[in-house]
């Protein structure tokens, strides 16, 4: 998603960065940081850390919480922002080589993707536990908790607001001419 993310901002900067300008591709790449650092990246943390089971659709990590890996957290930072960056650069090369629709077609894909990852597997993906509780079919269904339910409300909220606040400030272009300064 991190990647997808990444493709969406190039999406919006692409009125600037067609122009080719390294100033243009330097703000998408800070909007991306920015947006990832404080509107996204706490999102999956929180869940790894108090839903390690449902994050992580008790699939090959059987502990019952990220506390026994020690570095799946460390590392799972390193790639997500490393992701998003890597989206961001796709999404920029692809615009200002007038593929805007390939671009799009990769961040869609990847949501599309991601639907089908949820949906096509609902009796991990809809339940919370642990990787036992999910064994045993005792595992909660993820609306029984209403503080998953509530911060699932609230990060979707944050999310969608700042990628909305971010997509409209890169849709605007930068200062094509900025003015000369005055020594």
């Amino acid at each position: 998603m991190a990647f997808a993310v990444g493709c969406v901002m190039a999406d919006a900067a692409r009125q600037g960065l067609r122009h080719g300008r390294a100033e243009d591709r330097r703000r998408g790449l800070l909007a991306t940081n920015l947006f990832n650092i404080f509107f996204f990246s706490w999102i999956p943390v929180y869940f790894l850390m108090n839903y390690f089971g449902w994050e992580t659709a008790h699939m090959a990590w059987h502990a019952d919480s990220i506390a026994a890996y020690p570095f799946y957290l460390p590392i799972f930072l390193v790639v997500f922002f490393a992701s998003g960056n890597l989206g961001f650069l796709l999404g920029a090369a692809l615009v200002q080589r007038g593929a805007a629709r390939a671009n799009r077609g990769v961040y869609l894909g990847i949501l599309g993707a991601g639907a089908i990852w949820i949906f096509g597997q609902a009796d991990r993906t809809f339940r919370l536990g642990t990787y036992s509780e999910w064994r045993a079919g005792t595992a909660p269904w993820l609306h029984e908790d209403p503080v998953f339910v509530s911060m699932s409300i609230a990060a979707t909220l944050v999310f969608c607001s700042g990628l909305a606040a971010f997509t409209l400030w890169l849709a605007r272009p930068a200062d094509p001419d900025p003015p000369a300064r005055v020594p």
